[in-house]
């Protein structure tokens, strides 16, 4: 309901009376808030993906071409 009174009024003025507009925006702005959703579960995902990739130990360096990264010291992932 707030989704569509947002739509239609702004500042106690009507902006929009064309129901078919204010149905087109709403499904527009679920399409959006669905596709944030899977956004925001990226971070768990990339957390379950380090956890599956089975490593024996965790790397100390990682080197990428002339790139050398010392790994700190982090907690076990299990």
């Amino acid at each position: 309901v707030h989704n569509i009174l947002a739509e239609m009024v702004m500042g106690g003025m009507v902006l929009e009376t064309n129901m078919n507009e204010i149905v087109t925006q709403i499904d527009a702005q679920n399409k959006l808030e669905k596709s944030e959703a899977g956004l925001a579960g990226a971070p768990a995902r990339a957390v379950s993906a380090v956890k599956n990739m089975n490593l024996p130990e965790i790397p100390r360096n990682i080197n990428i071409g002339d790139i050398s990264i010392k790994v700190p010291n982090l907690p076990s992932f299990k």
